[in-house]
């Protein structure tokens, strides 16, 4: 990855870049998820702000049209409440893989109604 690039790709719903600050810690975000990412006459914008709470940097920041604009860092407890609450809002909204056992029934289920079709 290069500086001061915005690799982002919209098949894959994830973007990449290195910290704002130089310090070469790789962020990844996860799109539309938790940040979305425009193309800004060519230039990339990110909404909401970038928080680095896994590096020693704890930089934070938002890009508007390639320009970072700096933001106070995140305290260590506001950092695990973001962190916290990005979990919960996972746990609560994404779709959870259904069972083996109940594919198997829904399977079995499906063939049995098509054959008392016939």
């Amino acid at each position: 990855m290069e500086q001061g690039v915005v690799y982002h790709s919209e098949e894959f719903e994830i973007a990449g870049l290195l910290c704002a600050c130089g310090c070469g810690h790789r962020i990844t975000l996860i799109v539309p998820d938790s940040h979305r990412v425009f193309d800004d006459g060519g230039y990339a914008t990110i909404h909401p702000s970038v928080g680095v709470f896994d590096a020693p940097c704890k930089s934070h920041y938002v890009i508007r049209a390639g320009n970072v604009q700096w933001l106070p860092a995140f305290s260590g407890s506001q950092a695990t409440r973001i962190m916290q609450a990005q979990i919960a809002r996972h746990v609560t909204q994404d779709v959870k893989p259904v069972s083996w056992l109940r594919r198997t029934v829904a399977a079995v289920s499906s063939f049995v109604m098509k054959w008392f079709r016939r």
